[in-house]
């Protein structure tokens, strides 16, 4: 469990989509062979917000899955007529963007693993760290912590209660833990735990703040049936 893995899932998402979006170019990725089915039993909504703009993200998880999905319908901008949703699937290290544009379903895919954007080992020696007060977000109860260094202020609350997680997507990454880190914690949440409300601070540049709120956690019932989507390269050739 890290307070910077949901960060860096954003990033990831937000990044990948902008510089790859619908068009990236084909590679490799086209030979990998996709599962026939994609399920997600959670939806997992965030709402980002920064001096600059905010964001609501909507994610799909499925317990003890490898893989999440991301609507990208909203990142898709002077594209009404098109539908997106992405895949990321760690165990194949392939990320699908499924597409319905033209009348036709498409899907593209790309090599990338989560060690590509998830860094190295985290280094947290230099923080300290603190359990705070525990609230009620959404109707889940949440345990609070802050960690902090002399750049940094992230104040973060995390519930085990939902059966779902970006743990068993990512792992965990760190390796040295902050001062007054409990270990047991690391236990706690080596499976599960998912983060319900983030505040960052930083010291140094207030413009960098920013928190991220999770607006919506319920059940949801949907499925990708990948053999339905052909290759862009068909829908490019008219097959």
């Amino acid at each position: 469990m890290t307070t910077f893995k949901y960060t860096k899932i954003l990033a990831f998402t937000l990044c990948f989509f902008l510089t790859h979006g619908a068009f990236a170019q084909f590679g490799k990725a086209n030979k990998v062979e996709l599962p026939d089915t994609y399920e997600f039993d959670y939806h997992y909504q965030l709402k980002m917000t920064h001096k600059k703009d905010d964001f609501t993200l909507d994610y799909y998880l499925k317990q003890d899955a490898q893989y999440f999905g991301f609507d990208a319908q909203a990142m898709a901008k002077g594209k009404d007529d098109a539908k997106m949703f992405m895949v990321m699937d760690t165990k194949l290290d392939v990320s699908a963007m499924f597409m319905e544009m033209m009348g036709k379903k498409v899907v593209q895919k790309n090599n990338i693993k989560a060690s590509d954007f998830m860094g190295k080992e985290e280094d947290m020696s230099d923080y300290n760290f603190k359990e705070i007060d525990s609230k009620t977000i959404l109707g889940y109860e949440c345990e609070g912590y802050v960690s902090e260094n002399d750049k940094q202020k992230i104040t973060f609350y995390i519930t085990n209660d939902v059966p779902v997680s970006f743990n068993q997507i990512f792992g965990s990454n760190i390796k040295n833990m902050p001062k007054g880190f409990n270990p047991a914690i690391m236990k706690k949440y080596a499976e599960g735990g998912l983060m319900m409300e983030m505040i960052y601070e930083d010291k140094k540049k207030s413009k960098n703040n920013m928190t991220m709120e999770c607006t919506k956690v319920e059940a949801a019932d949907l499925s990708i049936d990948t053999t339905k989507y052909g290759s862009m390269m068909g829908a490019f050739i008219g097959n």
